[in-house]
């Protein structure tokens, strides 16, 4: 029915919007996460404040989110492509929050949770496309993004419908351009801005000093 449809869809987007490192920075520090490091309110923007606990701590909210969003969509019963449809939806609602001014992540750890309510194989297989370059290049950014791309791939190649491929596609699209920053800094040679040196240390590395880092690297 499309009211279950449209349901779908708005709780994904909901649950997308709760933007676990943004809300986790506020509680701990009064601080807003997107004035810090990379400008991000993801998981690994949140380590470099806050340590490894922040990280594990957005990541695991961010998953547990995606899998909520997917799971509401099961519960409801909507079609395989309004599925992926709910997927595309978190994904958009963690990268453009409406109630923080659409800006938040960039929807790798909760698009992984929908993922993996979804259909665990198409996770599985990315993670391990990303586990073994990652192991082969040493470049996180690289890896993760290749392994973005497998995804509409692998679904494709599981049999599901083109309609689901098509907006599995557009939602590894969105990824991608989510992390243009990134890619442009991995083809500049720029290893520390693109993430393969991820902090983690719980430091507050302000834009300024992010910038000084990115002008040595070039040097």
């Amino acid at each position: 029915m499309l009211w279950k449809n449209v349901l779908a869809v708005l709780l994904s987007y909901g649950l997308g919007c709760l933007v676990s490192g943004y809300y986790l920075v506020r509680w701990k520090t009064g601080q807003d996460i997107r004035t810090i490091g990379s400008g991000s309110a993801g998981a690994r923007n949140v380590g470099r404040l806050l340590g490894r606990w922040g990280f594990w701590a957005v990541l695991a909210a961010d998953i547990l989110r995606g899998a909520a969003a997917s799971s509401a969509a099961w519960a409801l019963g909507v079609s395989t492509p309004v599925k992926t449809l709910c997927i595309l939806a978190a994904a958009v609602g963690h990268i453009l929050p409406i109630q923080l001014d659409f800006r938040g992540g960039k929807g790798l750890g909760v698009s992984l949770g929908a993922l993996l309510v979804f259909d665990w194989r198409i996770a599985v297989g990315s993670f391990l496309v990303c586990a073994v370059l990652y192991f082969l290049s040493r470049r996180y950014m690289l890896s993760g993004m290749i392994a973005v791309l497998t995804v509409p791939a692998v679904s494709f190649l599981l049999g599901l419908p083109r309609s689901a491929t098509g907006i599995l596609f557009v939602w590894a699209s969105l990824i991608l351009l989510a992390h243009r920053k990134n890619l442009i800094a991995l083809c500049a040679g720029k290893n520390r801005s693109e993430g393969d040196g991820a902090y983690g240390d719980g430091k507050n590395h302000d834009r300024n000093s992010d910038r000084r880092i990115h002008i040595q690297d070039c040097q």
